[in-house]
């Protein structure tokens, strides 16, 4: 792997697009899935897992035979989508957009709209 490989990950090409908007990103995992847990500045002091809302955002083949979940990949397949989920402060997670990986910018927008109106 090249050093700049690491670069063309989900996780930097996101990340990149989000802070464009003043997002944060942080990165989790769990069973050898990962994805970026986004939030407003103003929230980078609390844990998202308790009463803040935030979005999950990762890549995956909404067509492929395995469930991977991830943004530690490039975004290179034939059918990967961008994911992201919203969590609202009670931890309620809803499907907020999910588009083909060359729309990366509907998505960013849409998190960025979900995170910047009231929720009630």
């Amino acid at each position: 792997m090249s050093s700049t490989a690491r670069l063309d990950t989900a996780k930097h090409i996101a990340a990149q697009a989000l802070a464009e908007w003043g997002l944060l990103t942080s990165t989790d995992d769990d069973a050898g899935n990962s994805w970026l847990v986004i939030r407003l500045p103003q929230s980078a002091d609390a844990s998202p897992s308790v009463g803040v809302p935030h979005v999950v955002l990762y890549v995956f083949d909404p067509f492929g035979d395995q469930d991977e979940v991830t943004v530690d990949r490039a975004p290179t397949g034939p059918l990967d989508h961008w994911c992201a989920v919203s969590v609202d402060s009670k931890g309620v997670q809803r499907p907020l957009i999910s588009r083909p990986v060359r729309q990366l910018g509907n998505c960013v927008e849409a998190i960025a709209d979900w995170l910047t109106s009231p929720q009630g």
